[in-house]
């Protein structure tokens, strides 16, 4: 039972990130599912993002390359948020895509109202780190985020990041030092970690800070357990979020089509014996019309 319920409490961390996508009551999940279940597949995702912010196929990623591909990113968020496209987010449509996102993650949603109603303090905290991104954003204080808002918070997202990973300083980022930045960024989280659960300041992590430390995180899945909020986890809760965490992992499952080639060679089948193949008109081409050799000039004639 322990084991259990440990399992399900790692899963609760992980799926309160996971984003909402079409049911299938047919679909079985064997396997961790999702596109990335095996550190190759890790592996794989990342040289595949490498190679599209990689413009010029140089194996490296320039400055301009990398605030390329943070534009298209963040940019399509801005304008999924700026619903009258005036090319400003209003503090309604700001609202409007808190709600979205929200919608999509029904467990952060059910989190952050249990966790308001535990610990009213929570929402004044929540509420003072919204207004310091935000005023991070915006820069004329104007209450609205505007699109040169947003490209120059990538541009100095980008120039910091460079700033401590491009280690040679020559502009660019190559494989080894994304991989070198990454493991660095990790070792600085489990240093500030440490550093916050160090409460005394002697550099070591006694039994009553460690307990301390990870209270928080243990606090919030319970509280993702305990629907009806009296403190306590019943045999029914218990089973009701066992089935919302299989429901959200069934969600995440991305099934492979039977059309893919893996399937078909594996069935003998034809692309056409399993799903319609459309016929895809390609443009005619007007054929090369030959060079028309200049001629001659003629001299003008005298006159009789």
């Amino acid at each position: 039972m322990r084991l259990r319920a440990f399992g399900l409490s790692a899963l609760a961390m992980g799926l309160m990130v996971l984003p909402a996508r079409a049911d299938d009551p047919k679909q079985v999940v064997v396997d961790l599912p999702g596109p990335i279940d095996s550190l190759k597949d890790l592996q794989d995702t990342g040289k595949m993002i490498f190679m599209m912010a990689d413009d010029n196929r140089d194996g490296q990623i320039s400055q301009q390359e990398a605030m390329d591909v943070g534009n298209q990113i963040v940019g399509g968020l801005f304008f999924r948020a700026d619903k009258d496209g005036n090319g400003i987010v209003s503090k309604e449509e700001a609202q409007q895509a808190r709600e979205t996102v929200l919608q999509q993650k029904p467990i952060l949603r059910i989190l952050l109202q249990r966790a308001q109603a535990r610990q009213p303090q929570a929402t004044t905290t929540a509420r003072n780190a919204e207004q310091s991104f935000m005023s991070l954003i915006d820069t004329n204080g104007d209450g609205q985020i505007q699109a040169p808002e947003v490209k120059q918070l990538v541009q100095s997202t980008v120039q910091s990041i460079y700033a401590m990973a491009d280690t040679n300083r020559d502009g660019q980022m190559s494989p080894s030092e994304v991989n070198a930045a990454l493991a660095g960024a990790g070792r600085s989280a489990m240093q500030a970690a440490f550093k916050q659960a160090d409460t005394d300041g002697n550099g070591q992590l006694s039994q009553a800070e460690y307990d301390k430390a990870i209270v928080a995180p243990a606090n919030m899945v319970f509280a993702l357990f305990d629907a009806n909020n009296d403190g306590q986890i019943s045999p029914q809760e218990f089973q009701a979020a066992e089935r919302a965490l299989a429901t959200q992992l069934r969600k995440f499952n991305v099934p492979e089509p039977a059309n893919s080639p893996t399937n078909l060679i594996g069935s003998g089948r034809r692309p056409a014996e399993v799903a319609p193949v459309p016929n895809i008109t390609v443009p005619a081409t007007r054929p090369a019309q030959p060079a028309v050799p200049p001629q001659p000039a003629v001299p003008p004639q005298p006159r009789q």
